[in-house]
């Protein structure tokens, strides 16, 4: 078996200020990490068995480095004396480790594991380079700094910093073999030449192959404007950069959880907590005055933050104030109204059932009628989108005619809050429960539970029937700490303070008109593309449209074929799972990302298009 080995570059001083004036380039701290530590680690996740690491200025510093973190690849560190002649003395240095085609990248890089290993498959002749080269020169971040490159199909023709109007520019990672190093040891008897003159040579005879990088997050670390840059791409994709779903990070249009934003992200890790402080009290407090906002409660309403998912929301609310003895009934055309009878069960609720058929209207008059015949139905339960079926349910019509029969109203809000309209005061809503992760663009974890006040005395006297659950231990450390009574997701309720922070500086109503202008452009999107929609004009919802798999393709073949491109989408429950799926306009996306995704869309119906044309012409062969 052939070893995969790695060159590392990391023998230069930094010409322009990078964490420090003269500082080595290899040790510039970008998110917290040397950039050499950031390079072995992508090379282990991308296969490299063996990493050899060229040192030249500062040489000790690095090795010190490199004891002081864990590294999961064996290295290797090689000492170039002449590192002030450039790196074509390193590869020579190196030289006993390319005993076979190596990838030689540079320490002050940042690219994605799946970039390694495309460059080493890249066919080619051995003797030949091959040069990782980006066509998108006008997106390249700091491209005056990258060596510039001219194409002749996929062959590398000539290659410079100076270069105008070039083909692509580099993004450092090359692939170079022994006879590499032993034109370098040739050349370098005779005159002083540099690893970019003798590659460019290489270049003009036609040796020097191409790898398009394509869509690959990559950026040179060439100075502060580029760290900072560097780091937002971290926050925004993760460690590795990759930018499909084959590696680690990709684009969320599945209901939750959502794309968030830097500044979402960012709090996640924002400072270390203790939840019995004063300051997690103020955390907690600055949550629920912006939480009553954004549910348009008064200020006697309650409002409680679970370190739940929404469904553990629910549970809180269905198992704390529905009395014992007493009925529940359950709303349901979709599967999460199904899913609050379920609940109930768990706890011996005896359940009223008032379902239809999955994404009818559900019939108010006929609730009207069913509350006057059966005076123990205590509480009604009821989903505002029952997002199995994209579609909004009249919660304040419903509202209405609960209070007018003075009974409860719990409503699942899980994934409307934030985009539809909802009003607890309006809509008569006595319990409601929504979601970090869907439509307020925070983390997954914390479940917030608004109260209205006259709920309270109707479970006075009820034993509890959970222990982590019980939202009257909720409101009572509310009531007299400013605590909650177990320790939270302190961090998870960081990031939704930072979220609904942006929220309430675009506004509420601004949001859900940006909800609205997503989900319009993302169905005519689809119509255009020539697919199908599951849609109700009237009640639809504007954060998930549920789409007909076309003829001849299943489900998997659009779930892996979007994948691959960087894009989640959610298969369709119960009787449409197989024949529908969702995509979700929910979290943190803009108009491009939804013409992005319309183009993978379309990329994807081609590639089905073109098999299908060739296992037709094969059939009449």
């Amino acid at each position: 078996m052939v070893m995969k080995r790695a060159i590392i570059l990391a023998d230069e001083r930094s010409e322009r200020v990078v964490n420090g004036s003269g500082h080595v380039k290899a040790l510039a701290k970008v998110a917290g990490l040397p950039l050499i530590i950031r390079n072995l680690r992508t090379l282990h996740a991308a296969g490299i068995d063996e990493a050899v690491v060229v040192t030249g200025y500062q040489s000790e510093k690095i090795r010190r480095a490199l004891d002081s973190y864990h590294l999961d690849i064996p290295v290797t560190v090689v000492h170039n004396d002449n590192w002030k002649h450039g790196s074509a003395h390193s590869i020579i240095a190196a030289s006993g480790w390319i005993n076979q085609q190596v990838v030689l990248v540079p320490s002050d890089h940042l690219y994605p594991p799946s970039l390694i290993r495309r460059i080493l498959n890249s066919p080619a002749p051995v003797d030949s380079v091959v040069l990782a080269v980006d066509r998108r020169c006008d997106d390249v971040f700091d491209q005056e700094e990258c060596l510039k490159v001219r194409l002749e199909g996929n062959t590398i023709s000539d290659f410079g910093m100076n270069i105008e109007r070039p083909d692509g520019v580099c993004p450092g990672i090359v692939r170079i073999s022994p006879d590499l190093v032993d034109k370098l040891k040739r050349l370098l008897e005779d005159v002083e030449i540099s690893l970019e003159d003798s590659l460019r040579a290489m270049a003009r005879r036609g040796r020097v192959r191409m790898l398009d990088v394509k869509n690959v997050r990559w950026i040179s670390i060439s100075s502060p404007q580029a760290r900072r840059y560097a780091e937002l791409l971290i926050q925004l994709h993760g460690d590795t950069l990759e930018t499909s779903y084959d590696g680690e990070h990709a684009m969320l249009l599945n209901p939750g959880p959502v794309t968030t934003t830097p500044r979402v992200k960012a709090a996640v890790g924002a400072r270390d907590m203790c939840h019995r402080e004063p300051i997690f009290s103020n955390l907690l407090d600055s949550i629920q005055r912006k939480l009553r906002r954004v549910f348009k409660a008064t200020d006697e309403h309650d409002v409680f933050v679970i370190t739940a998912s929404g469904t553990g929301g629910m549970e809180s609310a269905i198992s704390t104030f529905v009395p014992h003895g007493k009925k529940f009934l359950v709303l349901s055309n979709g599967a999460f109204g199904e899913r609050l009878s379920e609940i109930a069960d768990v706890y011996n609720i005896e359940v009223v059932p008032f379902i239809v058929p999955w994404g009818q209207e559900l019939q108010v008059d006929s609730l009207d009628a069913a509350l006057a015949a059966d005076p123990d139905i205590a509480a009604v339960g009821m989903i505002h989108h029952e997002t199995s079926m994209a579609v909004l349910n009249p919660v304040g019509e419903v509202g209405a005619v609960v209070r007018k029969h003075d009974r409860l109203l719990i409503v699942d809000a899980v994934s409307s809050l934030g985009a539809e309209q909802l009003d607890v005061v309006a809509d008569e809503i006595d319990v409601c429960v929504t979601s970090a992760n869907k439509c307020l663009h925070a983390f997954s974890g914390v479940a917030s539970v608004c109260v209205h006040p006259r709920v309270w005395s109707r479970i006075k006297d009820e034993s509890p029937r959970s222990y982590y659950l019980d939202l009257r231990k909720y409101h009572e450390f509310m009531t007299k700490r400013s605590q909650t009574p177990f320790t939270p997701g302190v961090n998870t309720m960081m990031s939704l303070n930072a979220a609904l922070d942006e929220l309430l500086d675009v506004g509420v109503e601004s949001r859900m008109e940006h909800y609205v202008s997503l989900s319009s452009r993302l169905r005519n999107g689809l119509r255009s593309l020539g697919m199908a929609l599951l849609l109700d004009e009237n009640r639809s919802s504007h954060s998930v449209t549920i789409v007909k798999v076309p003829d001849g393709l299943t489900y998997s073949d659009i779930y892996h074929g979007l994948k691959s491109q960087g894009y989640i989408v959610y298969e369709s429950k119960g009787e449409l799972a197989g024949s529908y799926f969702q995509v979700a306009n929910m979290g943190a996306l803009e108009e491009v990302h939804i013409d992005e995704f319309l183009s993978a869309m379309g990329k994807v119906l081609s590639a089905a298009r073109t098999q299908e044309d060739a296992t037709v012409l094969k059939q009449h062969a």
